[in-house]
């Protein structure tokens, strides 16, 4: 303890009277040592119970011990509110997947596909168009996008109109359409029966006009969360959740395996969206194929966030105004420490003498000369 005071300046009677720190410390440190020495005597540790009168000698004098009991009283009523707060944010949204009613349900998944229906075209689709006898030097060839008033252009011979056809509709309304340029021998709609007599083909029969998708860009599902590479992916009938997973990227590493949800919009004249649970960890680790659903246009997959991650990020976010809140109050009381240091006042004047007065900056006792 003499280290101490020499270190302070002072005598440990007397606590220093010009910065409340080192009354601060001046008491832990004396209740530190009379405990010590208690201790020592009786072999045992003193139990003090909070609030009891202080013990003759010692009038004046704070406990640790107390200090801890009172705390750990307050620190429990602070944080079970604090705690109710927290649950409430994060919620909770693991639910146990139900592989048992899942598997006795005719919902398509891997082993057991459905066959799609036609793909209807509507915009941004890509559609391919070949005409093999066209007008010399107005050839009908490659790649038409169907644009957002749902035409696709064929250059010399105008636009079409294909939004909401399939492919086989889109064959027969542009050779219809086509009719106003070329013959009927030249769009493939006339053709010789086995005795060499001229029939009539239907348009969808032709094998002079060639229709099919080259993108399927309109029907699409969504792929949301904590997924590296979140977004809208084109379907194409086949697609599984394990598909879709692997497409964007694989789920991050702050993401809930547990928490994988498909959710299916309703369709008209439904009374709500359909949410079907996701095992992740059965479908990667066991290969089992109840929960991995064929994907539907219009599907949104979405993987949670971990719980405990969310709770760090709402905690981040509330504590964000008092983190500001305290760097401005420390920075000013820096500024205003070091200013007083050098004795220059705040408001920018000083004074024109200084009389010698003691000083304690840094836990050494300094002397400034009088100016």
């Amino acid at each position: 303890m003499i280290t101490v005071s020499r270190r302070i300046g002072t005598k440990i009677g007397s606590p220093p009277q010009d910065d409340e720190v080192w009354k601060s410390g001046y008491r832990f440190s004396t209740g530190m040592v009379e405990q010590v020495q208690a201790v020592t005597r009786s072999r045992e540790v003193p139990r003090v119970t909070p609030g009891a009168a202080a013990s003759p000698g010692r009038s004046g004098q704070e406990f640790c011990m107390d200090r801890v009991e009172v705390d750990r009283g307050r620190f429990g009523r602070l944080l079970a509110p604090i705690m109710l707060i927290l649950m409430a944010s994060v919620g909770c949204q693991t639910v146990r997947t139900p592989e048992e009613q899942l598997a006795a349900t005719p919902l398509p998944r891997e082993l057991h596909k459905m066959t799609m229906p036609d793909y209807v075209v509507s915009p941004p689709d890509l559609i391919i168009v070949e005409v093999l006898e066209a007008l010399p030097g107005r050839p009908i060839t490659g790649e038409r996008l169907v644009r957002p008033d749902g035409t696709v252009t064929l250059g010399f011979y105008g636009d079409v109109y294909v939004t909401g056809l399939t492919v086989k509709e889109i064959k027969e309304k542009i050779i219809i359409h086509l009719r106003q340029y070329l013959t009927d021998e030249a769009l493939g709609l006339i053709g010789e029966d086995r005795n060499g007599e001229p029939i009539k083909i239907e348009p969808q029969d032709s094998d002079r006009i060639f229709v099919d998708v080259a993108a399927y860009n309109s029907q699409v599902y969504y792929v949301t969360g904590d997924v590296n590479a979140p977004g809208r992916l084109p379907i194409t009938g086949n697609e599984t959740v394990l598909d879709a997973i692997t497409y964007a990227g694989g789920m991050a590493p702050t993401a809930s395996i547990p928490n994988v949800r498909l959710i299916r919009p309703a369709p008209p004249g439904a009374t709500g969206p359909q949410v079907l649970p996701v095992n992740m960890a059965a479908i990667v680790q066991q290969g089992d194929t109840t929960t991995n659903y064929q994907l539907l246009p219009g599907d949104r997959l979405h993987v949670y966030r971990d719980p405990i991650v969310r709770a760090t990020v709402f905690i981040d976010r509330l504590a964000a105004p008092f983190n500001t809140a305290l760097q401005t109050t420390m920075q000013y009381s820096f500024v205003a420490r070091s200013l007083k240091s050098i004795n220059v006042p705040i408001s920018g004047t000083s004074s024109s003498t200084t009389t010698k007065t003691g000083r304690y900056f840094g836990g050494i006792s300094t002397v400034s000369p009088a100016q």
